[in-house]
């Protein structure tokens, strides 16, 4: 059978098939060689008229009589024609409602599926076992990448043993590892010996003066960070945005971080030094305490007011205010405290040679007994 889209026009008929249906229209019946006969159609003409109103359902073959065709109502042939397509569209009307319906009595679920999912997805920790247990199953889990910011100086050795164990599981795998300490870490004997372990492994390890709160980043999809305030803390992190923010934020660091040095270096003791101090002069401009810049920078507090008290006397100011304000009158951006300026018997001397790393070492291992007396929330 012939089908027709929806609301197609009359005017589909032809002329020959219009004059048809008015001869047929005032006939009981008749025949197609009658109606070729008063019509003065030939013969093709009118088998095409005939099979286009049939097909519209407007003339139909005589019951008793096969040979001969009855005209049949508009409304009548619409009826006929347009049944199975409403019966169609009523059957899909009633799918489409039997699915809604079938659909809107998930909303709840997924609302709360979503809810519980929302909650996972930044996650606040405060056992610090807790957190040592998710560290580690991040770690076992972990397959193609670990970022891991570790500020504060010296590591726990004890800390650092432990993590032999799942670190090299980690780079046996040949997940790509790529560690940030700060300076300070540079002369802890441990974190040397650990640092120089796992580049013997693969990884990657950088400093830097200062940068991102610490952090531990697993494949770019979940991320655990320190609560400031308290190290036993921790968020998790597996909302995809805020992870890739952080992963962001390493990238930024990891670019301005020196890479790890095996050995001592004159040169680059004095760089890490110089690099330390401007530190200090940015973060006194910011008008940060003692105690902050400790924690910032990895350093014990002592070490802090020692730089401090020798960045004062090379200005020669006489106060924290005065301090800030002549550094405050540098606005070409040339540090007031020249790189390689250090004291002697109280008086500034500029371009000297790097402090010796008796010196350092001292001021690290302040920093270090001060990090051990908190939680230090640690991958290693």
């Amino acid at each position: 059978m012939e089908t027709f889209e929806e609301g197609a026009p009359a005017a589909e008929l032809t002329s020959d098939g219009l004059r048809l249906y008015e001869y047929a229209a005032g006939m009981l019946s008749f025949t197609p060689e009658e109606a070729r006969c008063a019509l003065g159609l030939d013969e093709t003409e009118m088998t095409s008229a005939v099979e286009r109103l049939e097909a519209l359902r407007l003339l139909r073959r005589d019951a008793d009589h096969p040979d001969r065709l009855t005209v049949v109502s508009p409304q009548f042939a619409a009826g006929q024609l347009l049944w199975p397509m409403e019966r169609q569209i009523r059957q899909q009307s009633e799918s489409v409602e039997r699915i809604r319906t079938a659909l809107s009595a998930l909303g709840p679920c997924y609302q709360n599926g979503r809810q519980r999912q929302q909650s996972k997805e930044v996650e606040l920790l405060t056992d610090l076992a807790d957190v040592r247990r998710l560290i580690d199953q991040l770690t076992d889990n972990c397959r193609t990448e670990a970022l891991h910011v570790q500020p504060g100086g010296a590591r726990d050795p004890e800390a650092l043993l432990k993590a032999r164990g799942s670190m090299g599981r980690l780079l046996d795998r040949g997940v790509s590892s790529r560690s940030i300490y700060q300076h300070p870490a540079r002369y802890s004997q441990h974190t040397v010996e650990f640092a120089e372990w796992m580049m013997e492994r693969g990884a990657e390890v950088r400093t830097l003066a200062d940068g991102p709160d610490r952090m531990l980043i697993y494949d770019r999809k979940a991320a655990v960070v320190s609560v400031q305030g308290d190290s036993a803390h921790a968020v998790v992190v597996y909302e995809p945005n805020l992870v890739a923010f952080m992963v962001s934020s390493f990238e930024t660091a990891w670019r301005a971080a020196e890479p790890f040095p095996v050995g001592f270096d004159r040169e680059w003791a004095k760089q890490v030094s110089d690099d330390l101090r401007q530190s200090i002069v940015r973060l006194l401009t910011e008008g940060l305490d003692d105690k902050v810049i400790s924690r910032r920078l990895g350093m014990s507090v002592r070490t802090v007011q020692r730089h401090v008290a020798e960045i004062m006397r090379s200005l020669d100011a006489k106060s924290r205010f005065q301090t800030g304000y002549l550094i405050g009158l540098d606005k070409g951006g040339a540090p007031l405290v020249e790189p390689g300026a250090v004291t002697t018997g109280g008086s500034p001397r500029r371009g000297g040679a790097a402090p010796g790393t008796a010196h350092v070492s001292a001021a690290v291992s302040e920093g270090h007994r001060a990090n051990h007396t908190r939680g230090d929330l640690s991958f290693e």
